[in-house]
């Protein structure tokens, strides 16, 4: 597929990217850190002599990441890494790009006599908008729908915590103090608490189900124009 608007774009004098800067390219990654502040407190809580070697080791990830795109660390997750990178990578290009696919929009000859394509550019925003659109609700962290017993379901499982512990230990049985292996207990197993978890968990399932669709979506309209994300 080629982009053939941008010679359209130029020959009727609308060319011109829009102008970037780096500070807003750094503003839209949102991929996790190398160096990430969270996991220097936790070492320097669980151990502050383990910091040297965590800081080595994110040294070895920005080598990976200069040398190959990625790293270690991005392999612990990669669903998880495409979703934080390709939304901003797209945004990205939308905001930026020279040109847009020339099958797209009507061709017509100006005054001068040129032939011009320049509505081709509004329905490539929209697919790409559709796109980011689409990934971004497909990741949790950034799906604009929220479970709505989510602050309840926290406050069960802090209250839970508070009288039987993290694991619900004190609920477990003599026999299952005894064993070698942990019994966990969880707040569904009690009363006053099944109906609400089994709601909240419902509705994860609704958005786990919501997520799924977005992300089937989101590929196939990838999928579909993928030969055309390039400028």
């Amino acid at each position: 597929m080629q982009n053939i608007a941008l010679i359209s774009l130029f020959n009727c004098g609308q060319a011109g990217k829009i102008e970037k800067t780096k500070e807003c390219c750094l503003e839209m990654i949102s991929v996790k850190p190398v160096f990430d502040k969270a996991d220097y407190r936790y070492q320097l809580h669980k151990n502050i002599f383990g910091i040297p070697g965590l800081f080595l080791r994110d040294l070895k990830c920005c080598g990976q990441r200069i040398r190959k795109g990625y790293c270690y660390k991005d392999l612990w997750d990669i669903g998880d890494w495409f979703l934080k990178l390709m939304p901003d990578m797209l945004q990205e290009y939308k905001e930026n790009r020279s040109g847009s696919p020339g099958c797209l929009g009507e061709d017509y000859t100006n005054a001068e006599g040129i032939l011009c394509n320049d509505t081709c550019h509004k329905e490539w925003d929209k697919i790409l908008e559709q796109i980011i659109f689409l990934f971004r609700e497909a990741d949790e962290a950034t799906c604009s729908k929220k479970n709505p017993l989510e602050d309840e379901s926290n406050r069960i499982y802090e209250e839970f915590r508070e009288k039987y512990g993290l694991l619900g230990e004190k609920l477990q049985t003599e026999e299952e103090k005894a064993s070698a292996c942990t019994t966990m207990h969880f707040p569904s197993e009690l009363p006053e608490y099944a109906q609400t978890m089994e709601q909240y968990h419902m509705e994860n399932r609704k958005l786990e189900a919501y997520r799924d669709q977005c992300k089937d979506e989101a590929f196939a309209l990838f999928s579909k124009w993928f030969r055309a994300l390039w400028d």
